[in-house]
């Protein structure tokens, strides 16, 4: 993944021809053309449980259509970070009683919330 300064506070992560924008809001001296890192951040872990839970659910013979995951998350200080992050998982039309551990564990096995859990090594380089 490449990611370039677009000017501004704006960016955009490219991967594969894909392409995503980052931006601030006004607040933060940005123009709020797109999500922060933060959201960004959230959209990933959702995204990933949704895979995983859709998945599982196509497989269990579960409806998912109109499934929604919501992530919200906390934010605090000295040093600023997320503190925590709360997704929660809509099926429209309900997860069977017998299913509901299943889909629980299967979205807390996720790529994204296994890595979190874990904190992998982080490295940062000069050029």
């Amino acid at each position: 993944m490449k990611v370039s300064y677009e000017g501004g506070t704006k960016f955009t992560a490219e991967t594969r021809g894909h392409k995503i924008a980052v931006d601030l809001p006004p607040e933060k001296g940005g123009t709020d053309t797109a999500m922060t890192p933060p959201e960004l951040l959230a959209a990933s872990l959702g995204t990933c449980i949704g895979v995983y839970v859709t998945g599982y659910c196509k497989q269990a013979g579960i409806d998912c259509e109109g499934l929604t995951v919501e992530v919200a998350s906390d934010i605090v200080k000295d040093p600023m970070r997320i503190s925590r992050l709360h997704a929660k998982v809509r099926v429209p039309k309900g997860i069977p009683e017998s299913r509901r551990q299943a889909v629980k564990k299967v979205a807390s096995s996720c790529l994204i919330h296994a890595t979190l859990c874990s904190l992998p090594e982080l490295l940062i380089e000069l050029e």
